[in-house]
């Protein structure tokens, strides 16, 4: 198989146990086609598109309730900087479809998958807490008592903000302009912040926020933010 076969899925993922099935898929692609990246990407592309929609239309089996999984939550003490890795104007209900398959499936081992995130009377699965688009406006996806997924590392989670750039930087750099915008975005919801890193340097397995991050603009982004002194 080449291809999502949405047929199949439309049917299968009406059951809690579809998680399983859908990780023990994403594997076996993920080996199968590990040197044909084109093939790889484009069951990718069709599998998130049909969570998407899925997903809005309340036909995942998804469980009606669970723990409290905030409840770890201590004090917030870090910022860390993500990139979505696409290009501008990524889509949130993309991106909850996405995150849902990337993290959450894989942690569920009985197929009964709660986030303990609600918008709108329905489970969210955002692992940022704000999406910062190229023209400097800022969207909220998780409230700052909420634990967001996205370092790679529960202790880290537990105490930190996630923010995202709307845009891939693994091949080019933020603008100065945009940097800017972020700092003071930071620097006005969270004024105690004394850490800002990125995602590279909480999970060493990943080069988000971008190849350049750590070399060339994270000191740019300190010094905005007037935090250069600490790094």
């Amino acid at each position: 198989m080449t291809g999502f076969d949405e047929e199949h899925w439309t049917e299968a993922v009406k059951s809690p146990g579809w998680c399983l099935e859908f990780n023990a898929l994403a594997r076996e692609m993920a080996d199968k086609f590990s040197a044909d990246t084109e093939t790889l990407n484009k069951f990718k592309r069709e599998s998130r598109g049909f969570f998407e929609k899925a997903l809005l239309e309340g036909k995942v089996a998804l469980a009606a309730s669970g723990p409290d999984l905030d409840k770890e939550r201590q004090p917030i003490d870090t910022i860390v900087i993500h990139h979505t890795s696409a290009k501008p104007g990524y889509r949130l209900s993309y991106m909850n479809a996405t995150q849902l398959l990337n993290v959450y499936a894989p942690e569920y081992k009985n197929g009964d998958i709660w986030s303990n995130h609600l918008q709108s009377g329905k489970q969210v699965f955002y692992v940022y807490h704000w999406l910062m688009r190229m023209d400097g406006s800022f969207e909220r996806l998780l409230d700052d008592p909420q634990i967001g997924w996205h370092a790679g590392s529960w202790e880290v989670n537990k105490c930190s903000i996630a923010i995202c750039l709307d845009n891939d930087y693994e091949n080019q750099d933020p603008s100065d302009e945009v940097i800017d915008k972020l700092a003071k975005h930071i620097k006005s919801v969270y004024p105690d912040i004394k850490k800002i890193i990125g995602h590279c340097e909480a999970n060493s397995g990943t080069i988000c926020p971008g190849t350049n991050f750590l070399s060339i603009w994270k000191s740019k982004l300190l010094r905005q933010a007037g935090l250069d002194s600490l790094a």
